[in-house]
């Protein structure tokens, strides 16, 4: 994770065209946001975001973020971590939520998202999904909160037989006794639950269903999913190491964009519904091939192994089914950046 995200060049103008991208932002304007997962990738692009709207546009905003490492959380943040307005909670996700809050939004991103942890941490992986989110929806229906996030994933569609279009009203199959299904899995359980309290409750509940997502807050030192692997091999100048035949697609989404989906859901999401985000597709193999492609003085090559990592377990649900985002774009997101671009940024933030 990167030190003081808050002075890379990258990161600010990436704020900007988060700022530009979303509508309806001014709701934001004199409210408390609770993101829990802070310090993850995606979580601290989204604190970065409000930090950011707090001191360039001028936002009367409190930020409380809840962490497990409260010193990495101020070794991303840095001196933002001393304002007024910044509330570090060191607190486990899955315990009753005892602080006095006063949220008016929340955003849950906590979540060990990555393989690596499926097979060695299958219980970890799961529990921030379904009981965190439990005691979270708990405390919004106490406290009559505007609107709620949870950060699902592309992964509770599971497997497909045919090519299809996935909207968010199919679903695949999904073996729930898999290992490598435990993040799936449990992100649908936590879809359920949001669901349930949306109608029980009437809780301002949507979920994101994400697809991988990159960018300059990943953390290329651990993570070993592959667009992070990757970046890494680009910034060691080394060559891009495949590990398998990289034939499998995915739908990668620069960050940016993502987090810009996340806040018109917050703010302009449909009371109980999932919303796909997702952007463009491509192979394993033609994904290194392009970042190979962008830095030729390098003089890199593409090389194939095969993984052998204990604790790696990736799910074994497979499809090459594409995934509408029709429903998202009919509130007005678009995504800006494609993977030419994306990982550009991604690996200038590094350099």
């Amino acid at each position: 994770m990167r030190k003081d995200i808050m002075n890379n060049y990258i990161v600010a103008e990436d704020m900007s065209q988060i700022y530009d991208s979303c509508s309806g932002l001014k709701a934001l304007n004199n409210s408390n946001v609770y993101i829990t997962g802070a310090t993850g990738m995606i979580g601290s692009y989204i604190t970065a975001f409000l930090i950011w709207l707090k001191e360039e546009q001028s936002y009367d905003l409190n930020i409380y973020i809840s962490v497990r490492n409260a010193e990495k959380a101020k070794y991303i943040f840095g001196s933002f971590c001393e304002k007024e307005y910044f509330h570090i909670l060191n607190n486990d996700i899955t315990a009753e939520i005892s602080e006095v809050l006063n949220a008016d939004y929340i955003i849950h991103a906590a979540s060990l998202a990555s393989p690596q942890y499926y097979g060695s941490n299958p219980v970890e992986t799961m529990l921030p999904n379904i009981i965190g989110t439990y005691r979270l929806l708990e405390y919004a229906q106490k406290a009559d909160i505007k609107g709620m996030v949870f950060l699902s994933s592309g992964s509770v569609y599971g497997s497909f037989e045919t090519n299809m279009v996935i909207t968010e009203e199919d679903y695949g199959r999904m073996n729930f006794l898999s290992l490598g299904n435990v993040y799936g899995e449990s992100k649908r359980c936590a879809e359920a639950l949001c669901h349930a309290y949306s109608v029980e409750y009437g809780i301002k509940v949507m979920s994101a269903r994400i697809h991988h997502t990159y960018g300059p807050t990943m953390d290329i030192k651990n993570d070993s999913r592959v667009f992070s692997e990757f970046v890494r091999n680009i910034i060691k100048r080394e060559n891009i190491v495949i590990k398998g035949t990289g034939a499998d697609k995915r739908l990668f989404t620069y960050i940016t964009d993502t987090v810009a989906a996340l806040f018109v859901i917050l703010i302009n999401g449909k009371i109980g519904e999932s919303y796909n985000i997702a952007n463009a597709a491509v192979s394993i193999s033609e994904l290194a091939e392009t970042l190979v492609g962008m830095f030729p003085d390098l003089n890199l090559k593409v090389v194939y192994q095969v993984r052998n990592q204990v604790g790696y377990c990736s799910s074994p649900e497979k499809r090459s089914a594409m995934v509408s985002t029709d429903k998202l774009k009919a509130m007005g997101w678009n995504p800006k950046f494609g993977i030419k671009e994306g990982f550009e940024r991604t690996v200038r933030s590094f350099m």
